[in-house]
């Protein structure tokens, strides 16, 4: 059986360096990128999965995070072509939180809570981190990190609720459209905030 925490890790050095290389200026600033990367990637990416494993455990249901081999693959390989070429392209398929119901039945309120609270956990983390700017006065290293922070995590929040299966997005819309129209525009709001 593979080890959920193995998956994990290796999801969070991949998208860390995708994320880096992405946002990074220069090549020369790709260590420091990397380093931010990691946090945001870490406070983005990691907290949105356990989010949703403990929602869905909440729910007594069976969860845990499990890697997309081949989504990694190729997140990697679009992170190395950007890198020699610089696309304005970012793409990520880490992987997802698999539940499972008691006779492969997922309660459908169960669903809807299990996958917003991803998305609003980055949302919660975005406008914290706004907030931390907002709040502190500005030094290179935190604010540069703290933007990252909050980049990735608003990146994050947006592109999970697209309404696309078998993205967060298209769950939420299929079982409260109201709620989803909400949670994007706020996804949205924090994009912008994030710029």
């Amino acid at each position: 059986m593979r080890s959920e925490v193995l998956d994990l890790l290796i999801s969070w050095v991949v998208l860390s360096f995708s994320f880096a290389v992405f946002m990074s200026s220069s090549l020369e600033r790709l260590p420091l990128s990397i380093a931010y990367s990691s946090v945001g990637v870490g406070s983005a990416f990691i907290l949105h999965e356990l989010a949703h494993r403990q929602v869905a455990k909440a729910y007594d249901l069976e969860a845990r995070y499990r890697a997309w081999y081949l989504g990694l693959l190729v997140t990697l390989a679009i992170a190395l072509i950007n890198a020699a070429v610089k696309l304005p392209i970012l793409f990520a398929a880490p992987g997802a939180v698999v539940i499972y119901g008691y006779w492969g039945h997922v309660n459908p309120i169960a669903e809807l809570r299990v996958a917003e609270s991803g998305p609003l956990t980055n949302i919660a983390v975005g406008v914290a981190t706004w907030v931390i700017l907002l709040a502190i006065p500005p030094t290179p290293i935190l604010t540069d990190m703290l933007y990252y922070v909050m980049r990735i995590n608003s990146w994050i929040a947006f592109f999970n609720l697209l309404p696309l299966p078998p993205l967060d997005g298209f769950k939420i819309l299929k079982r409260s459209p109201i709620e989803w129209v909400l949670m994007f525009i706020v996804s949205l709001v924090v994009m912008r905030l994030a710029i």
